[in-house]
């Protein structure tokens, strides 16, 4: 009886380090290294984002409670800039979107 354990924990080792180092296929350093450069550069511009959009919200609604919004909007340079940010980075998302539907529909 304890040879058949031994036997089936031995047989799994064996399975685990073939399926390991032998069926499994591992990313090549290069493939690690762009992938890894792909997610930073995704994080970032998420991050820039959602702290651009943060901002907007906060600022229309501090200048909602004001009463004041249309004058605040135009006077400050930062949130036409964050404005623009926003609009330019929703236009992109949504061709990259586009392109990405229609290469695969072809």
């Amino acid at each position: 009886m304890a040879e058949k354990k031994k036997n089936k924990l031995f047989n799994s080792l064996e399975e685990i380090k073939k399926e390991l180092f032998e069926r499994s296929v591992w990313p090549t350093r290069q493939e690690v290294l762009n992938q890894t450069v792909v997610v930073v550069i995704l994080l970032i511009l998420s991050a820039a984002f959602l702290g651009a959009a943060d901002y907007i919200v906060t600022f229309l609604t501090r200048a909602l409670l004001d009463g004041s919004i249309l004058s605040s909007i135009a006077s400050s340079k930062i949130a036409l800039a964050l404005i623009l940010l926003v609009v330019v980075l929703f236009v992109v998302y949504f061709a990259i979107r586009y392109i990405r539907k229609n290469r695969y529909s072809r």
